[in-house]
């Protein structure tokens, strides 16, 4: 095929329009409606709520299940047992209480395989919080290989979020599962670490009023983004959000009830400027804006250049050049 060179003249205008977005929105524990860390709270999450994703906490069982639970016993739910020393037919026996906005609610222990086939069939990503566990802690990570194998054999491993406060769990993770993104769950003892979050790939996931407008743009000129909890009112998701925080974890807030956000201004990331720029480009290559390759076909009516929006992480394609 004749490659036949030629150049073009682009003028980027990349800050003449403002682009609205929303964070991403996760539910916490599933959502409000339902037993916390239940399937029926997790579907709610989803169906009434429409929340991106779906918080978990993960801790494993006597007989080493992967199960879900924010304590390490069931007593404020109204059972009796210490997960670690029970079976799963054991935890499966109880029936859960709790009573939400008035409502009384019951429901019985989710295991993380039922966890992840929900997440599967609503089509939301998978916030995996691991608690201290057996097997699961900064001393000893042997468990941590069976749970990375369900999420693996339910072809999440490009979406699913890790997240825990164990900074040598973290570093497990990181040298020995790269693929899988990570979230370090953090107060204000963020300040002083980010350095260490910057070695290990790390995106904070910071609890409401322990970081401001500066803490965010620290870690987004470190390639990191922030992520936070818990959001539940119109006035701090508004807040937050035109900080820049990409992420909020949720118990009851309503994605579809909150405004768009203008787009962030991140100073010198770049684009918020004007740029001009001579390409020269064979016919036969057609270019992203990160220098990504695409073929013809990728392009059938025009050389396209795809920018990516570092607000919230979404792509727009410009034509350019029709044919």
């Amino acid at each position: 095929m004749m490659k036949q060179l030629f150049t073009i003249l682009l003028f980027l205008t990349l800050a003449a329009d403002a682009w609205a977005w929303k964070p991403l929105f996760v539910g916490h524990r599933g959502c409000n409606i339902g037993v916390e860390n239940t399937a029926e709270a997790y579907r709610n999450g989803v169906d009434v709520y429409g929340y991106d994703g779906l918080e978990c906490d993960v801790r494993v069982t006597k007989d080493g299940f992967y199960v879900i639970s924010h304590d390490e016993t069931t007593n404020r739910l109204g059972g009796n047992l210490t997960v670690a020393d029970a079976t799963l037919a054991e935890l499966r026996a109880e029936t859960y209480t709790q009573t939400r906005g008035g409502t009384i609610y019951t429901g019985h222990i989710c295991t993380v395989a039922e966890y992840l086939a929900i997440c599967v069939e609503k089509g939301v990503f998978p916030v995996i919080e691991l608690k201290w566990t057996s097997g699961i802690n900064n001393n000893d990570m042997s468990n941590f290989d069976g749970l990375a194998h369900l999420v693996i054999d339910q072809g999440l491993t490009d979406k699913v979020i890790f997240l825990t406060s164990m900074k040598k769990s973290q570093e497990y993770i990181a040298e020995h599962y790269p693929q899988f993104t990570r979230q370090w769950l953090c107060n204000a003892n963020w300040e002083g670490n980010e350095e260490w979050c910057k070695q290990y790939g790390l995106h904070p996931s910071i609890s409401i009023g322990n970081f401001d407008e500066a803490t965010v743009k620290a870690f987004h000129s470190m390639g990191l983004n922030v992520a936070m909890w818990t959001v539940d009112t119109k006035a701090n998701y508004l807040k937050y959000g035109n900080m820049g925080v990409y992420m909020m974890t949720c118990n009851s807030l309503n994605p579809s009830e909150m405004p768009e956000l203008e787009d962030i201004d991140w100073g010198s990331d770049g684009l918020e400027q004007t740029s001009s720029e001579t390409v020269s480009v064979e016919a036969t290559d057609y270019y992203t804006m990160a220098g990504k390759s695409i073929d013809r076909s990728h392009a059938s009516e025009g050389i396209c250049i795809s920018v990516k929006h570092l607000s919230d992480g979404t792509t727009r394609t410009d034509k350019i050049l029709e044919w």
